[in-house]
């Protein structure tokens, strides 16, 4: 688990401030658009990173080995998998039967 902890946290993204502070001044601040948009996605990818980071170190400290860690983690995303199918099955029918019985 310490090299999926090492890949994690070696995938995660900066923005270059500078850079786009740079590009700001001759676009007369039409550039702070795209900062803004870049910043939200690679805080987006860094929290989901941070989560799973979270997630492993959770069930290390619990004392569980690589093997049960991970087989935990799989459960955990196989109960969030069944969950959001749920979901998304009783949005349907509560849509169908909306347009249904109107």
């Amino acid at each position: 688990m310490n090299e999926k902890l090492f890949v994690l946290t070696t995938q995660k993204k900066k923005t270059n401030h500078i850079l786009h502070l740079l590009m700001c001044i001759p676009t007369y601040g039409l550039w702070l658009f795209v900062w803004g948009i870049t910043m939200r996605g690679k805080d987006a990818h860094n929290r989901k990173l941070d989560k799973q980071i979270n997630q492993i170190m959770h069930y290390k400290t619990q004392g569980l080995s690589d093997n049960d860690t991970y087989q935990q983690i799989k459960n955990d995303q196989l109960n969030s998998d069944v969950f959001q199918g749920r979901m998304i099955f009783v949005i349907l029918v509560v849509v169908f039967l909306y347009f249904y019985l109107r």
